[in-house]
């Protein structure tokens, strides 16, 4: 069996984060929180709709690194592209958080996306919805912190990533 085809799995995994993650960023940013946001600049959500349909060739040309075999190379270098194009692209929003002080961005604006809840100290439960709680405590203490909800969502693909890479990269 071929690199290619061992590779199935692995695939399969990147290619649902390449469509989730456009997919995801289309409901996220295309309605009244981001790109008709009555508050905005117009060009602000000029830059929001760039941006998110830029992800759209991404995705594709993603998708056709994943699923296309080149005759004669070694196949897990399309694989190792795809990953630096996904850890690229989550450094530049974990860079882009980070410079936020010094341009005054946010993360969320008013009459925006709500944050999501952790509650640390309670029982477990992690079901859909904006509020999570963990049986551990911080400090012994209960305590409550609000998580962005860009940020949140960028965990769990991650996560998924990096599992699923050292299970499953047949090399």
């Amino acid at each position: 069996m071929e690199l290619y085809d061992e590779n199935l799995i692995l695939r399969i995994v990147y290619s649902l984060i390449s469509i989730l993650l456009v997919v995801g960023m289309s409901f996220a940013d295309f309605n009244k929180t981001h790109a008709t946001h009555p508050d905005w600049p117009g060009h602000a959500r000029f830059h929001v709709v760039w941006q998110v349909l830029s992800y759209y060739p991404i995705s594709i040309m993603n998708l056709f690194i994943l699923w296309i075999s080149i005759p004669d190379f070694y196949y897990p270098y399309q694989l190792y592209f795809w990953l630096f194009w996904y850890f690229t692209f989550l450094g530049t929003f974990i860079f882009t958080a980070t410079l936020m002080p010094i341009y005054g961005g946010t993360l969320s604006d008013r009459g925006g996306r709500k944050p999501f809840l952790y509650t640390f100290g309670e029982r477990l439960s992690i079901k859909p919805g904006k509020q999570k709680h963990l049986p551990f405590k911080i400090n012994g203490q209960i305590k409550t912190y609000r998580f962005d909800e860009n940020a949140h969502n960028m965990i769990a693909p991650t996560l998924i990533i990096i599992i699923s890479t050292f299970v499953f990269l047949e090399t």
